[in-house]
């Protein structure tokens, strides 16, 4: 795309420090922000807004913006505005929009339907299946998932959407020049791709603290929808939910074992009345109008209780996803170690259950039909 004459504007403006985005988003639906950035070159133009804006104005080098243009140009990212006619039109109705976004890929799959996945950075493997699993098969419906790239969750939810025709894009806490964590790196390559990885921080920005609750807006003001999988009541993922609420959002968050800590957060959500998620079409059913040829998901087909021998359904009714270990399965289905390691072999071989390492099983991921 290249950065637009309004981006290279919004830039200058930005670089003018004290002064805050609201404020010039505020007077640039007075003001073209070509005329703004023309004032700001002059010192009687940077009298004249000081008094607009109730701060002074200071100069800018403009320099440092040819410098910050020249990285993004170096490091192949793209700067769109607000103003561009490529930026998310979602976005844009937020009550603070960033006036700037960096961004590697392609922005196009924002102007459709698109949903986010949150949760967890310390993720239950129940999880991680599930995440991963909604987000294919949103991505498979033409859904664009939207998440943070944050290890757990995010990451599941990422790597399930690239898997289908919706693809995704990642939202950073920092510049798109300093991926975090930076074990996702590869990830956000590969996002890039088919979708976008994209900041509102210049390049050169670190993942602070302060950060991340501001990207969290970003996140939800990109989405019809916030899909919650495993969160604490007080975690970033529920402080996304918060700002879907604001923005007019769609919060939906999916119910996990009463004794899990991880379900603390999206079980207050559903007592606030968030939807209540047990598989994809919970979600498509509040979604505008898109193409859902092919999305149906085979539920339970490999886990069928005509398929298996009295001791095979023993051992399936005692798993779940999350692991558990041999000696546990001993125990509580009754039966011998020697006698129970040949059904999990054959259970594993048919797909059923999956070996975890350490001598621990778990029900395997529900897989799509064909």
């Amino acid at each position: 795309m290249g950065c637009s004459e309004w981006a290279r504007c919004w830039l200058f403006i930005e670089s003018v420090h004290g002064i805050g985005a609201p404020r010039w988003i505020g007077l640039s639906k007075t003001m073209g922000v070509s005329e703004i950035a023309e004032m700001i070159r002059s010192e009687e133009g940077r009298e004249r807004l000081t008094r607009m804006l109730g701060r002074p104005v200071s100069a800018v080098d403009e320099r440092l913006v040819d410098d910050q243009l020249a990285l993004l140009e170096k490091g192949g990212y793209d700067l769109v505005s607000i103003s561009d006619e490529h930026y998310p039109p979602l976005l844009r109705q937020i009550a603070v929009p960033p006036p700037l976004l960096y961004f590697k890929g392609s922005l196009d799959a924002l102007s459709k339907p698109c949903v986010c996945v949150v949760g967890s950075r310390r993720a239950s493997r129940r999880g991680l299946i599930t995440a991963g699993g909604l987000a294919r098969d949103l991505s498979a419906c033409g859904v664009h998932v939207v998440s943070g790239l944050a290890r757990g969750i995010d990451s599941a939810a990422h790597e399930g959407a690239l898997e289908g025709k919706g693809g995704t894009s990642a939202v950073l806490g920092c510049g798109l020049d300093a991926v975090y964590p930076r074990e996702n790196a590869a990830l956000a390559g590969r996002i890039a791709e088919s979708g976008s990885v994209l900041s509102e921080f210049p390049l050169g920005s670190l993942p602070l603290r302060q950060n991340f609750p501001r990207r969290n807006r970003i996140l939800s003001g990109l989405s019809c929808g916030v899909v919650v999988v495993e969160a604490g009541p007080s975690s970033g993922a529920m402080g996304t939910a918060m700002w879907a609420v604001e923005q007019g959002r769609d919060v939906f968050a999916v119910p996990g074992p009463i004794d899990y800590p991880g379900s603390r957060g999206p079980h207050r959500l559903i007592r606030d009345g968030a939807r209540l998620v047990e598989g994809v079409e919970d979600i498509l059913a509040e979604l505008p109008s898109h193409a859902t040829v092919g999305c149906w998901i085979d539920r339970g087909a490999a886990h069928d209780p005509q398929r298996f021998t009295e001791r095979e359904r023993a051992i399936v009714a005692a798993l779940d996803l999350n692991p558990k270990h041999i000696d546990e399965l001993v125990q509580f289905c009754d039966i011998s170690p020697t006698a129970i390691l040949p059904v999990l072999l054959d259970l594993e071989m048919r797909g059923v259950i999956a070996s975890c390492g350490g001598g621990a099983y778990a029900l395997a991921a529900p897989r799509r039909k064909g």
